[in-house]
């Protein structure tokens, strides 16, 4: 019986460091705050009576937009398994956020890139503000509301730029 009991203590996996706890919490955390600050770009003004200068308009917004998503997924993407349970939720409902967003506004950039009429570039500008602005920048933190992540992420000093997890 000790012989059990003792074998079982040994194989147990030890605790992570709280350190690492924090550290992966941070460095999530970053990646969602820049991606935040990204989508809190306002989409800039949209004068139809000038076509070019409308479409470079919404072209470098839809840009900087998607760029800046497609920087967050590779983030998350490139972050180590998370050390705490949670974690790895947040990470990978964040990418799929960010994803899902990212993919319509991909193909406003293509409708643009085709297309620069001024009925088009009323068309997308008016599909991709609202696109946007419907995100709800806690989307990409759901579920971790209770779990060790949220635990930890109140100690990453990244997470201090997250709204969603400041209670």
């Amino acid at each position: 019986m000790a012989g059990a009991v003792l074998a079982t203590a040994c194989s147990a996996a030890p605790d992570p460091d709280p350190s690492a706890l924090v550290a992966w919490a941070d460095r999530f955390c970053a990646v969602v705050a820049d991606t935040a600050v990204v989508l809190a770009t306002p989409l800039p003004d949209i004068d139809l009576a000038d076509p070019d200068a409308a479409r470079t308009a919404l072209a470098a917004y839809l840009a900087a937009v998607t760029d800046g998503l497609s920087r967050a997924v590779s983030g998350i993407d490139a972050l180590a398994p998370s050390p705490m349970t949670g974690g790895d939720r947040a990470a990978h409902v964040a990418a799929d956020t960010y994803r899902g967003l990212r993919a319509p506004l991909d193909e406003a950039r293509t409708v643009l890139d085709d297309n620069a009429t001024a009925h088009v570039l009323a068309e997308v500008a008016g599909e991709v503000a609202p696109e946007v602005a419907a995100l709800d920048l806690a989307d990409p933190l759901a579920g971790t509301a209770g779990s060790d992540f949220t635990r930890w992420a109140e100690r990453a000093p990244q997470c201090d730029r997250v709204p969603a997890l400041r209670g």
